[in-house]
């Protein structure tokens, strides 16, 4: 960090200080900022047990942090660190608590608060006041004063004493969320510079804090008091192999690429499932809760008595929530004896039983530590252990935005898999929205449990009983081959690679009818030399296979290279995974090889598409001879679409991880690239979308052209407009690829501009060489308008948030198309985003008179309702919905306003 940032930084502490001291008032609280220059001066000896209490917990919270600060997935004593760090974080959560249930149960038992509630003030004094707290370290008792500001705003007492100390409590409150402010303030400061990701965020605030910690607790002493319990551990046999999904457990690997599961440990809390919950159905997200079952309830003479917490437990189930087991003490398990973990599973499965009437089929083991007495225990008691590969950390972290962007970070490198976060904190609170909002609109989807295994029942069009319009049948089947290679071991590294073939491939499967079994998928280090030629040489030369109405889509994204020959001619190479970095010739696959490939597929149309360096060398041709013209003529179509000409290199970087090329190509083939509106994308169209889009936004210019043995036809992909029926479930895209596209839509429009201009010229020139002919040139024939066609790139204009051209292309859908159901809802759909609710209630009812099976619709129709105060037709609408979809994805919304408005 530079020393200017460094003063930026200590200003911007300052600053806070004085703010948060104007907020505690009277009483002058100690906001200091952070000095990690100034040696640490011991703390005073202990006034009593209570302030005891408060340096303990401070001490734990620090410590947790200096474990985390820097620790990552790849570091040698990873498992160590969480370990430990995740020890002190009970032993944190508990004091805390107790803490929390004491200071609120004194002010449940004060009456008319005429008694003055000394440990509750204690409490106060100390947090505002204790010269040897720092700013960062009053957020350990963040979630304590908001325990006592919820309990006192639900006492029915107007006494002076009430009033005055709830007043002091909401200065306090006020005071820590200006001291997190400052945190994420930093966050949103640094980050904004950056457009693209895989920026390491600074925080320079924080930084501070953390260096003052550094030089009263070292990492190595802290793992050294844990000691004891970490060879207790690893003495209790040995852990199951790691990170390895099986028929016993599972932590995500083999998920649906752009998928995940949303899990919360440690619950149920009295105030924060509650919120979590609500923040789900907003969303319409389903998560697993594992519940603790000290949490839930407790034994009295045999009896289970439930703890005040258990009843947002009840409205979890309520809610169609799974809840799965967690133990019953958090203890960790492999440091027990059988019997001792025997109890922990049927001491929670009987807590769940008797509190919820719930019997779990999923068990997490406390800090994810099991061994095979562990894993033999799950077996025994027919549960399946739920681990995860995304761990949020919202345990030790006190910023709510470096939570999410955490989880963030680790889902798109990961790209699927099962997020771990908690229920207890206030902080999740907040950072569960942006987990889920940037999740959603970059097209990633949140499953759930069904009872045997986690499927995605997200919105989906089978709620409606639209057929779509008639298509002709183009091929008879369709082949794919995805190659991506980021993890190159003798070539820099790339970073994008991957995510583009991996997104091609989803499109593909689910834009355009690809059978999955039939993308053939190559990455990292499948992608050898060997592995690529035979799936392009044998698997689609085999005429049993491929057939000659099928058509082949050929995806590389990856390094590329060029070779100057004896002739002078250079030739371009694609670079498998295993080529040498010096002498690659005989170990990569030439631009040659690709047209030898194309011409032994036996099918009708292939297209490559290559996001290489110096693709476009597979397009020079060598002298350009007649024989070579009139062979072209005889044979059917072989089309490449290069990411760049032969002479240049290609950009790595874009949006939403895709390379500038790719994520155009996506876009087009997302319904952009349909350029004369007849639903259909054939390759030249692909690349008259792309060439100029990339040009204009990088240093490279992507080439279209033929290969040998192309005949002259086109490679075509056919639109389908059944993803879009919208609702507010839809997704939508990021800030970034809007704007993003808004570029390549000027771009597009300069040469629109230009491109008119020479038309008229030519005009011109045929008006006047017309005067001297009696016959005047026909007019080229465009193809006609299609409902389906404007349905696509009203989806398109939707997903970014053009809302008022969205509608104008459903509108004229539905003027093509009267009888088109999913015209007049998604038209409704456009209205009520414009805030006109009138149309809207008009074109959705106009949605449902021509379809009465359309749930969506209904769903679209009471939404538009409830906002304008209609609430009998309201409930009336949503009660429809539930009949035609009882388990549809808006289902959990319908019933929470039905119940709220009965």
């Amino acid at each position: 960090m530079s020393l200017r940032n460094v003063g930026i930084a200590a200003a911007l502490v300052l600053i806070v200080a004085v703010i948060a001291g104007w907020f505690f008032h009277t009483r002058k609280p100690s906001v200091s900022a952070p000095q990690p220059s100034v040696a640490a001066v011991p703390p005073a000896p202990p006034v009593d047990p209570f302030e005891q209490r408060l340096d303990d917990i401070v001490a734990r919270y620090r410590k947790m942090i200096v474990l985390l600060e820097d620790d990552t997935d790849q570091s040698d004593e990873h498992g160590r660190i969480s370990l430990v760090g995740k020890i002190i974080f009970q032993e944190n959560h508990r004091g805390i608590s107790q803490l929390s249930d004491e200071l609120t149960g004194d002010i449940l038992n004060a009456g008319d608060f005429s008694k003055p509630l000394a440990n509750v003030v204690r409490f106060l004094d100390l947090v505002e006041n204790k010269n040897s707290f720092h700013d960062a370290d009053k957020l350990a008792f963040r979630e304590v004063i908001s325990d006592i500001a919820e309990t006192l705003s639900g006492i029915k007492s107007n006494s002076k004493e009430k009033q005055e100390l709830a007043g002091r409590v909401d200065l306090d409150r006020k005071a820590l969320a200006e001291i997190q402010s400052l945190y994420e303030k930093e966050l949103d400061k640094i980050f904004a510079r950056f457009d693209t990701r895989g920026i390491e965020i600074r925080r320079e605030a924080w930084d501070q804090y953390v260096a003052f910690l550094r030089t009263l607790f070292k990492r190595e002493d802290i793992l050294k008091g844990y000691a004891v319990q970490i060879a207790q551990v690893n003495q209790n046999g040995s852990k199951a192999e790691q990170h390895r999904d099986s028929d016993l457990e599972v932590y995500g690997n083999n998920l649906p690429p752009k998928t995940f599961v949303l899990t919360f440990d440690d619950g149920p809390h009295a105030r924060y499932t509650d919120q979590i919950l609500n923040i789900l159905r907003k969303h319409n997200v389903k998560s697993v809760f594992f519940e603790l079952g000290e949490n839930l309830g407790s034994l009295k003479q045999n009896k289970v008595v439930p703890t005040r917490a258990s009843a947002a437990a009840v409205r979890l189930i309520e809610s169609g929530e799974t809840i799965g087991s967690h133990g019953y003490s958090h203890n960790v398990l492999p440091k027990m004896s059988d019997s001792e973990v025997a109890k922990e599973f049927d001491e929670t499965n009987r807590m769940l039983k008797s509190v919820i009437n719930v019997d779990p089929v999923l068990f997490r083991p406390p800090y994810g530590e099991r061994d095979v007495k562990v894993l033999a225990a799950i077996g025994a008691h027919n549960m399946k252990s739920v681990m995860w590969n995304i761990d949020s950390d919202d345990w030790a972290d006190p910023v709510s935005k470096s939570i999410a962007n955490r989880v963030i970070r680790d889902a798109r490198r990961l790209n699927h898999g099962i997020i771990l976060l908690h229920d207890i904190h206030e902080r999740t609170i907040d950072a569960v929205p942006l987990i889920i909002e940037t999740l959603q609109n970059e097209g990633y989807r949140f499953l759930s449990w069904n009872g045997q295994t986690f499927v995605d029942d997200g919105p989906r069009i089978t709620e409606t009983n639209e057929k779509p319009e008639a298509m002709p049948v183009l091929y008879r089947e369709s082949w794919a081959v995805i190659i991506g290679i980021d993890e190159y071991p003798k070539w820099p590294r790339l970073h994008y690679a991957v995510n583009d073939a991996k997104g091609m491939s989803e499109l593909l499967i689910n834009n355009f009818k690809f059978k999955p079994d039939h993308v053939l998928t190559l990455l990292n280090g499948d992608a050898t030399r060997e592995k690529i030629l035979s799936v392009l040489g044998d698997t689609l030369a085999d005429p049993k296979k491929v057939q000659k109405d099928d058509r082949v889509f050929v995806f590389f994204a990856g390094h590329g290279a060029t070779r100057k020959l004896p002739s002078g001619r250079d030739l371009g190479y694609i670079i498998p995974y295993d080529a040498d970095l010096e002498s690659f010739q005989g170990q990569a696959i030439s631009m040659t090889n690709f047209q030898d490939i194309s011409e032994s597929i036996p099918a009708r149309h292939v297209l490559f598409v290559m996001d290489s360096c110096y693709s476009g060398l597979a397009l020079t041709r060598s002298g350009g001879t007649s024989n070579y013209l009139r062979e072209v003529s005889q044979r059917s179509s072989r089309q490449m679409l290069t990411a760049g000409g032969a002479n240049e290199e290609v950009s790595d970087t874009g949006p939403n991880g895709h390379s500038i090329f790719s994520w155009t190509v996506l876009q087009g083939l997302e319904g952009r690239a349909d350029l004369n509106s007849d639903g259909f994308i054939s390759a030249t169209e692909l690349a008259s979308f792309v060439a100029p889009g990339v040009s204009g936004l990088a240093h490279q210019t992507p080439a279209f052209g033929n290969l040998p043995g192309s005949e002259g036809g086109e490679f075509i992909f056919e639109l389908h407009p059944e993803t879009e029926f919208l609702s507010e479930v839809s997704a939508q895209l990021d800030q970034v690829a809007i704007q993003l596209n808004s570029q390549i839509d000027q771009i597009r429009r300069e040469i629109a501009t230009k491109s008119a201009r020479n038309d008229q010229l030519r005009q011109q020139l045929v008006d006047i060489q017309s005067k001297s002919s009696s016959t005047a040139p026909a007019p080229s024939a465009k193809a006609p308008s299609t409902a389906t066609a404007h349905l696509n790139k009203g989806f398109t204009l939707f997903q970014e948030k053009r809302y008022q051209e969205a509608l104008d292309e459903f509108l004229t859908a539905a003027k093509i198309d009267p009888s088109s159901a999913l015209a007049a809802n998604n038209a409704g759909f456009m209205y009520t985003k414009l805030g006109k609710m009138d149309l809207a209630i008009q074109w959705t009812e106009k949605a449902i008179k021509i379809d009465p099976k359309r749930a969506v619709a209904y769903a679209n129709l009471a939404d538009a309702y409830y906002q304008v105060n209609r609430f009998s037709d309201a409930r009336r609408t949503y009660q429809t919905y539930l009949e035609i979809a009882p388990k549809g994805t808006y289902a959990d919304t319908a019933r929470a306003r039905v119940a709220s408005l009965n």
